[in-house]
């Protein structure tokens, strides 16, 4: 009998959560950072660098993602009947929202010396990222206008991108598309914190490809290792 309830019980184990980080980018960031503004071809070597260079992570992964769908549909009214016609799906609407800290970040500063130069430059790529810069480059990415000229003098459409990982996605997927709306609400109840909520209209879904792999947070311990090796990246 114990061996029958044990048979029952048993099952593969679940993996523990990962640590990778939401991340987010647009087209102009990437254009810009390693195409010389449009004068250099999109190539491989630029779609690698994208991955290394391009994508800002989230200070905290937010606390919910809603990803949403209207159907499109049309009922008319004859004398004998009701005719209903359908139409192709809308695009998916996202939808994200969170708290971080705001507090300063102010580490102490101490004179310049060949001794503690090194732990100076640790410092600073520290300061790379914290919740006032996450909210700082987010706001800045969805504010940027929808078109820009690059160096080459071409309009380029400024699509906008979220890469996540949740559980229905946990292999991650990027979210292409446009901010519709972006909100910072402020309160006097506690100093320490602010939310912040956005609207995303996703006209393009795609799975992460295997240059883009990074195990999602509830991918098991690999995306703990994943991740941890992303975020020593430069300017990530």
């Amino acid at each position: 009998m114990a061996n029958e309830f044990k048979t029952v019980m048993s099952g593969e184990p679940l993996p523990p959560r990962g640590f990778t980080p939401f991340q987010f980018s647009s087209r102009k960031i990437q254009v810009q950072t390693t195409q010389l503004g449009g004068l250099i071809p999109d190539n491989p070597i630029s779609s690698l660098l994208n991955e290394a260079t391009t994508w800002y992570e989230m200070w905290i992964n937010p606390e919910k993602v809603n990803i949403s769908r209207a159907y499109q549909n049309k009922k008319q009214h004859t004398a004998g009947s009701i005719v209903t016609y359908h139409y192709r799906p809308d695009t998916l609407q996202l939808s994200v929202s969170g708290v971080v800290g705001w507090i300063a970040l102010n580490p102490q500063e101490s004179e310049i010396s060949i001794f503690n130069l090194a732990s100076q430059v640790s410092t600073r790529n520290s300061q790379k990222n914290s919740p006032r810069v996450f909210m700082k480059r987010i706001r800045e990415v969805a504010d940027d206008p929808m078109y820009f000229i690059g160096t080459d003098g071409v309009e380029h459409y400024n699509t906008k991108y979220i890469k996540i990982y949740t559980k229905q996605y946990p292999g991650g997927v990027i979210c292409e598309g446009y901010y519709t709306k972006f909100d910072v609400p402020e309160s006097g109840d506690d100093p320490q914190t602010i939310n912040y909520s956005f609207e995303f209209t996703v006209e393009s879904l795609k799975s992460i490809t295997a240059l883009q792999k990074v195990i999602g947070m509830y991918g098991g311990k690999t995306g703990s290792l994943v991740g941890s090796s992303m975020r020593s990246i430069p300017g990530m």
